[in-house]
């Protein structure tokens, strides 16, 4: 969990190591697991109470949209009357979603078609890319999806190490809107998602894409990637119709990365106390099962007090609550 948090900065390499002693080997009976978790989640507040806060957004050039919540969570206001896009991170309960992974698999293709380029995301690529989400803060690799009221409108994929970017730069791809929402901000409201989670882990960030001189598409990603999002591709082809596969850089403010490394903070936290819960409820759950059958052993057939049925009832309402 903290070798993806925060190694950057001052404390980083100690959560590591913790992280590393208390979930490699074998899986830690649940008192034990509780006394990590806890004993890790202290240190998180702790870390959180020495920085400052400040406003966290992130606003897009000059007057520009701005995003701010979560990184699973992140909203993007642009001014004026434009509608505000929602960009999420996608996990297996969107798979439960009536048409949404067709609906994934539908935008990538047409919109890749739509300027004569071929992608295609299929059904299993699809959900695998949306299981990835579960992991909450401890997931490499995520589906961002964007939406224009209830309606999913766009989706990228960002990632801290994909394995082939140097150490502390993350990557984001996989960038697709509906040909019919296009012009609305949506691909703009998916790169400030993306960066902004990659900010959490990331000192720069890496994307690519394939370059072709005097092509006309080819400009408007030029002058899109390595004009408007600051990235740096280096010297392009100068030839007619010479072909190229830029691979593009650019730093992550530092302003942005304390930002991001606070939020970061904030979403182990977040998820620390949810498994503290979680397994406080399920310690809880077997010390009833155990008094109940213990009583229930030491009673007549049939009169022990309330049988176990009650005890089983509340037991799902606790595992339904959580």
């Amino acid at each position: 969990l903290a070798q993806g948090s925060c190694e950057r900065s001052p404390g980083g390499a100690m959560f590591a190591a913790m992280a590393r002693r208390a979930w490699g080997g074998s899986e830690p009976q649940d008192e034990e697991r509780l006394v990590m978790l806890k004993t890790k989640l202290a240190e998180v507040e702790k870390s959180l109470g020495e920085r400052a806060e400040e406003v966290d957004e992130e606003t897009f050039g000059t007057n520009g949209p701005t995003a701010s919540g979560p990184s699973d969570r992140c909203v993007v206001h642009f001014p004026g009357d434009r509608a505000e896009i929602l960009v999420i991170v996608g996990t297996s309960q969107h798979i439960e979603v009536p048409g949404l992974v067709e609906r994934i698999s539908a935008i990538v293709d047409s919109a890749y078609t739509s300027v004569g380029k071929h992608k295609r995301v299929n059904r299993y690529d699809a959900i695998d890319r949306l299981q990835m989400g579960d992991a909450g803060p401890r997931a490499n690799r995520v589906l961002h999806l964007a939406y224009l009221g209830k309606e999913l409108v766009g989706c990228a994929s960002s990632t801290f190490s994909p394995g082939w970017t140097p150490q502390g730069c993350g990557h984001w791809g996989l960038l697709a809107v509906d040909p019919a929402h296009q012009g609305a901000g949506v691909a703009t409201a998916l790169v400030l998602a993306a960066e902004r989670r990659l900010a959490m882990v990331s000192e720069s960030i890496q994307i690519e894409y394939q370059y072709t001189e005097g092509e006309e598409f080819s400009r408007r990603l030029l002058t899109w990637y390595e004009g408007k999002l600051g990235f740096d591709g280096g010297p392009r082809p100068t030839r007619a119709g010479q072909c190229s596969f830029r691979h593009c850089m650019k730093e992550i403010p530092q302003d942005v990365q304390r930002r991001g490394e606070r939020r970061r903070l904030q979403e182990i936290q977040s998820w620390l106390a949810g498994q503290v819960a979680e397994v406080e409820g399920s310690l809880s759950a077997v010390g009833k099962s155990s008094t109940s059958s213990t009583t229930a052993s030491s009673s007549p057939a049939g009169l022990g007090p309330g049988g176990g049925d009650d005890d089983d009832d509340e037991d799902d309402d606790e595992d339904s609550s959580d």
